[in-house]
């Protein structure tokens, strides 16, 4: 009677984490000691900041003419040859090796797909155009996409583990920006057996 009651409880076990494996993981949290996270987040916070200047911040530079005129509505123009990027792909190749595959998944559409939206009586059009095309082979920035007031360059100067899961683990960070001390959350993850920074920094 016990063995079949405990062969019944595992079984109910399996069947939720199949259904809930969404929600809830019945996976070992990742591990991750804080000398670990503090070496991690030191090596990926400062690459970090390029990366988020090509979403969020200026973006990558467009060449000269492009600066020329103010452009009131969407206006691509090609990059800089010298800027180091030269395909959508390039720049992916770049943000992958810093950011997780599922933080990156919203970004990429609204860098590279633009986004379709309008407020909720419908009256404001709120679409984003996609901030980098290629267009004849050659890689073009949006002049016109919003700019984000961004987070200067940052250095770690300690790191805490506070959370465990199988997907992800959080880190609280003491950063520096300007010379001044600031605390924040970010969030990392391991794909592929490699760390990646699984939030935003800017």
């Amino acid at each position: 009677m016990r063995k079949r009651y405990a062969g019944s409880v595992i079984s109910a076990v399996l069947v939720l984490c199949f259904v809930f494996s969404s929600f809830v993981s019945c996976s070992p949290p990742l591990k991750i000691s804080d000398e670990e996270a503090v070496k991690v987040l030191t090596e990926l916070v400062p690459k970090s900041y390029d990366i988020n200047v090509i979403f969020f911040g200026s973006g990558l530079p467009a060449v000269e003419e492009a600066y020329e005129e103010e452009h009131a509505s969407t206006a691509y123009f090609k990059v800089k040859e010298d800027c180091g990027y030269s395909s959508v792909n390039d720049i992916k190749e770049a943000a992958e090796k810093v950011y997780s595959s599922r933080y990156l998944e919203g970004v990429y559409v609204a860098a590279f797909q633009g986004v379709t939206a309008e407020s909720s009586d419908g009256m404001v059009d709120m679409s984003l155009s996609a901030r980098y095309k290629e267009i004849g082979g050659e890689l073009m920035v949006n002049v016109s996409a919003d700019v984000k007031n961004i987070r200067e360059q940052l250095s770690v100067v300690s790191a805490e583990v506070t959370k465990k899961t199988s997907k992800y683990v959080i880190v609280s960070a003491t950063v520096t920006e300007d010379g001044k001390e600031l605390v924040m959350d970010i969030y990392l993850t391991l794909e592929n057996g490699v760390w990646l920074l699984d939030s935003p920094t800017y």
